[in-house]
């Protein structure tokens, strides 16, 4: 369903597109009837593994990272709302702690006459540096994909993945084996 996507979305960790490409993106999921509630491992075919934000990543919570990349701060707020309230049960301390972070800083930024630097001190307290830091970084565009790394075509990013291809190289070596006989 989505294996024409598998190159274009493991590669935007380390993108610099445009920002127009990134809200094109979404554009084009949309467009082919994508369910936000997908899980885009499953989407891809992939197995992840548990110990990466792939591995919990669905359809809309990518749209609220390629909104944050296209500079769509509106249609983030909208997407970072959405993956709070569908994704949150499935979410590490962290990256729960990090989405309530960008969250209040995307709703700080449609109040111009507030500006996000006289609260950083406050955010620290709440959120923690690191958080802070990583949705400010999302906030401006600089790192929108959370959590996320670039994965090669040879997809040796992710170990669980390796392991079910080699177990299927295994049964194709056997099975050809068997019928040689």
């Amino acid at each position: 369903m989505g294996a024409h996507l598998r190159d274009t979305i493991l590669s935007l960790p380390g993108s610099e597109w445009d920002k127009e490409d990134y809200l094109a993106l979404i554009e084009q999921m949309d467009d082919e009837g994508l369910d936000d509630f997908t899980r885009v491992r499953e989407l891809l075919g992939l197995a992840t593994g548990k110990d990466n934000g792939w591995y919990t990543l669905r359809v809309g919570e990518l749209k609220a990272m390629l909104a944050l990349a296209g500079g769509d701060l509106e249609q983030a707020l909208i997407w970072t709302e959405w993956t709070m309230e569908f994704n949150a049960s499935v979410f590490s301390a962290e990256r729960a702690n990090y989405y309530r972070c960008l969250q209040t800083l995307l709703l700080l930024s449609q109040e111009e006459e507030r500006q996000p630097l006289q609260y950083l001190n406050a955010f620290i307290r709440m959120y923690g540096a690191d958080a802070v830091e990583a949705a400010s970084a999302a906030l401006s565009g600089e790192a929108p994909f959370y959590g996320l790394q670039a994965v090669d075509s040879d997809l040796q990013a992710f170990p669980a993945h390796q392991s079910l291809l080699k177990a299927y190289e295994k049964l194709q070596r056997a099975k050809a084996a068997f019928w040689a006989k």
